[in-house]
């Protein structure tokens, strides 16, 4: 609202604003509509260090079993893996070209993430200037593929909270697990859960996981 109505005079803090609003567009936008089942989407510079993040993103690289935040850097747990997505990063912002990850790090039978690097600007060019900035996407691999998050909010009206509620229990999380992995208490969550049965005219959980499973995404 102060952006729009253009509360600010000094004019390097309107455009610092502008700056900082269009970043966030940008990773919301494009997690949602292209990585809905992330489990951490942040912004980092040529060298890993981390630009703009948001709480749900923070709270899943502080479990450190993946990646993690070492003096506000990405970082990884494992030397090697570490060396290679330094290296990825460099030439991702280098080369303005999307490279992908298969993170190793965790013990055999457990999640395995991909990490999705995507250059935030004049993708496909070679940049002369060591100043891009990339958008950096964790998700576990082996799920199932269903509808989308924007789906689910254009076929039945749901908020954005509330379409990541019904798809992680399609995934098979428990109400307990989704509160702890975003942060949020476990009665809010259940208060989301009311509101998604009243949307899906569901009363069961059972029933909403069945209904959005014979949803198909779109690619």
């Amino acid at each position: 609202m102060f952006l729009h109505e253009r509360h600010f005079e000094a004019p390097t803090e309107l455009d610092f604003l502008q700056h900082c609003r269009v970043i966030r567009q940008y990773i919301d936008q494009g997690t949602t509509a292209l990585f809905s089942p992330y489990v951490a989407a942040f912004l980092i510079s040529r060298t890993g260090r981390i630009l703009d993040i948001d709480e749900r993103s923070t709270t899943f690289l502080r479990l450190g079993a993946v990646l993690g935040i070492h003096h506000n850097k990405i970082w990884s747990p494992e030397p090697n893996f570490n060396a290679l997505l330094s290296s990825a990063i460099e030439r991702v912002a280098r080369l303005g070209k999307a490279e992908t990850l298969i993170c190793e790090c965790e013990p055999a039978g457990k999640t395995r993430y991909m990490i999705l690097l995507q250059p935030n600007a004049g993708a496909g060019k070679i940049q002369t200037e060591p100043s891009q900035n990339v958008a950096c996407m964790v998700f576990p691999l082996g799920r199932r593929r269903i509808a989308s998050a924007r789906q689910l909010m254009l076929l039945f009206g749901l908020s954005a909270a509330e379409a990541r509620l019904a798809r992680a229990l399609c995934h098979g999380e428990t109400l307990e697990e989704y509160a702890g992995s975003q942060g949020v208490k476990l009665p809010t969550i259940k208060t989301q859960l009311r509101a998604v049965f009243a949307k899906t005219k569901t009363d069961r959980q059972v029933t909403l996981v069945s209904l959005i499973s014979g949803i198909p995404p779109l690619r």
